[in-house]
């Protein structure tokens, strides 16, 4: 799960917690990237939620810990639609108890996790350029909200987030990617780890 681990600290996933790969816009078919660009963009990202996904989090990566052999399943899981992400991990009852357990569904989780990195990459673009919210919101086809979500909780979603890691059991594979995770949040593209999400 080593290329799991470099993809989420990499791609500014500061969240070893989920063990699992971000997926801002899945790379299926375009027709069917650009539907669910589309659905990620429209799904509300808030504090409730986002507390509820690093709880699932930490049991999906506890799971993972036990169970060494559910990493396989998620080979290209970022390349796959959101339905196809949300059926794989429904077809593991491990993964699936760990996070119901929280009372999110799968669905929810990956869409919060997939609208959390959007957020956070959209936000690390505003930083680093200087681009205003609606100009990267537009740019990025971002959620507006949920941009100005993370924008406004970046510190607090950092916070939970290493909270949360602390948690977490450390994967064999995410002892070499220490370094790529200097980040006081959870994301880092220059942004960090905001997902607030709610129901």
């Amino acid at each position: 799960m080593s290329d799991l681990s470099s993809r989420l600290r990499a791609h500014a996933a500061r969240l070893a917690v989920v063990a699992l790969p971000f997926a801002a816009a899945p790379a299926a078919g375009q027709s069917q990237a650009d539907a669910d660009l589309k659905t990620i963009s429209a799904y509300a990202l808030t504090m409730p939620r986002y507390k509820q996904y690093l709880d699932a989090s930490v049991n999906v990566a506890t799971a993972a810990a036990k169970d060494p052999s559910l990493q396989a399943r998620f080979e290209d899981f970022g390349d796959k639609s959101l339905s196809e992400q949300i059926k794989v991990m429904d077809g593991m009852p491990q993964i699936r108890s760990a996070i119901a357990a929280t009372r999110l569904t799968t669905r929810d989780y990956v869409l919060t996790q997939s609208a959390l990195l959007q957020a956070a990459m959209a936000y690390a673009m505003m930083k680093g350029t200087g681009m205003s919210v609606d100009s990267v919101a537009q740019k990025a086809s971002v959620s507006r909200a949920n941009l100005e979500f993370y924008q406004k909780n970046e510190a607090e979603i950092g916070r939970l987030a290493k909270e949360a890691e602390a948690r977490a059991p450390k994967l064999p594979d995410d002892d070499d990617d220490d370094d790529d995770a200097n980040d006081d949040d959870g994301y880092d593209d220059s942004g960090d780890d905001s997902g607030e999400v709610d129901e």
